[in-house]
C-alpha cells in the first residue's frame, strides 16, 4: 500500500507555498488605511444571504479540529509519526 500512496496519493498534494490562507484575502492590519479597508468589505458583504455565513462557520468549526484529526490519525500505527520526520507516504499525507 504504501507505493501506491506514495504514487497515487501524495501526488494529489499540493506544495505549502501553493496553499492559501484567509488573510491572503483580507486587509492587512499592519497597513495604513485598514478601517476603511474593513468598512469597504463590511459594504461590500452587507447582503450576503445567511446561508453564506452558516457555511463559513462550519468550515471555521472544521478547520479549528483538524489537529484533533491528525492526533487522532496519528494514533494508527501506519500513520504514526513521534518526530513529525518520518518520510513513510501515509504519514506524509496525514501531515498535509
Amino acid at each position: 500500500m504504501e507505493d501506491w500512496a506514495k504514487n497515487s496519493v501524495l501526488t494529489l498534494l499540493k506544495l505549502v507555498e501553493e496553499c492559501w490562507q484567509p488573510q491572503d484575502f483580507l486587509p492587512n492590519p499592519n497597513l495604513d488605511g485598514f478601517i476603511e479597508q474593513v468598512n469597504e468589505l463590511r459594504k461590500r458583504t452587507k447582503d450576503l444571504p445567511d446561508e453564506y455565513f452558516v457555511a463559513l462557520v462550519g468550515d471555521m468549526i472544521t478547520e479549528k479540529a483538524l489537529p484533533t484529526y491528525q492526533a487522532r490519525i496519528n494514533s494508527i500505527e501506519n500513520f504514526h509519526d513521534e518526530m513529525s520526520v518520518d518520510n513513510r507516504p501515509w504519514v506524509i499525507w496525514a501531515r498535509a
